[in-house]
């Protein structure tokens, strides 16, 4: 699967804009938390398949991972994690053999490391807090992967709005407000354009040590990575961006990829600043995915989210709206 994109990749300026500095963020934890990072492709029995062993459980749902009550089917409840990186929700093979479901079509689970063969099922109904999907085609996974009963990808969300809040360690899925909506900017917070299609918002108010960058939130992910043609860009500027160390990235649909932390000054979003990063390089499906590969992009994961109080990701306003803790910034003038 291929992800289109929309408009032109234009540099974007930050001239007079107010800048708030957060603290800031290293790689604690170098893992991913996803389950589908790509939607699912039919998989014809008899055709190429890639191999799949069952590996040992690399990933926990850990209290950084906020999740949802899901009911399948009017049963339940059950707590998925909601992941807005992924086209695919999955679902933990014990549910739907707890809950007799059929096995559907064999379907191709694309990871951030391999892809991998499953089973779907059919799920009449799937409902979380007043949002309703009906007919819904999920693929199962090993428990042992997901380590949760499930994850909520972009078939299921959007185009709602996510609000992650992570001072109170909530999170809503809320029905979309009007693009006409008159929203008014609280203090402290920040909004942020991110066009896009299909779900897979991207703001082009990114610069990752002067680079002009594609950015793009993922819930799913514990920590946040650049692709190649960032580290590509920022070698132009200087050598330093080599790296530090290399690191071992795992998904949930197992194998590792070998990624390099390189350590960047600023990363500008929108009118915020974070200073003193750490991020992770690595040549990832998701890149490719979101038809990333040959533009600087990142991903920002929870490594990043966390300093924020709220995050909202709003798939019919096509924007994200970052409400900061008043512990994580001081005022910068410029």
């Amino acid at each position: 699967m291929s992800a289109e994109f929309l408009g032109e990749f234009m540099p974007s300026t930050f001239a007079d804009l107010p800048r708030r500095r957060l603290l800031g963020c290293g790689l604690a934890s170098l893992a991913f938390g996803r389950a589908a990072w790509g939607q699912s492709q039919d998989q014809t029995p008899g055709q190429n398949q890639t191999s799949f062993q069952q590996l040992p459980a690399q990933i926990k749902v850990t209290p950084n991972h906020l999740t949802i009550d899901v009911r399948v089917n009017e049963h339940g409840p059950f707590r998925f994690v909601v992941d807005t990186g992924a086209d695919t929700s999955v679902i933990a093979e014990d549910v739907a053999e707890a809950l007799h479901l059929p096995l559907g079509k064999p379907v191709v689970v694309q990871g951030i490391i391999r892809a991998v063969p499953a089973q779907s099922i059919p799920i009449a109904q799937m409902s979380f807090g007043s949002i309703v999907r009906d007919n819904l085609q999920v693929p199962v996974l090993p428990r042992s992967m997901l380590q949760a009963d499930g994850y909520l990808g972009l078939d299921a969300i959007g185009p709602n709005r996510v609000l992650f809040d992570f001072q109170k360690k909530t999170l809503q899925i809320l029905s979309p407000r009007p693009a006409t909506f008159l929203i008014r900017r609280g203090t402290n917070e920040s909004t942020i354009d991110a066009p896009g299609d299909r779900g897979h918002l991207r703001a082009v108010a990114c610069r990752v040590d002067g680079v002009s960058t594609m950015a793009f939130i993922d819930s799913g992910a514990e920590v946040s990575a650049g692709n190649l043609a960032l580290q590509r860009e920022l070698l132009n500027n200087s050598s330093a961006y080599v790296g530090s160390r290399d690191i071992e990235l795992t998904g949930i649909t197992g194998g590792s990829s070998k990624g390099r932390v390189i350590n960047v000054e600023t990363i500008l979003l929108g009118d915020l600043e974070f200073s003193g990063c750490e991020i992770a390089v690595a040549d990832l499906d998701v890149f490719r995915i979101w038809g990333l590969v040959d533009r600087p992009a990142l991903l920002i994961g929870l490594n990043f989210l966390r300093e924020f109080q709220t995050v909202s990701v709003d798939y019919t306003r096509k924007e994200f709206r970052l409400k900061l803790a008043a512990s994580a910034f001081v005022n910068r003038a410029y």
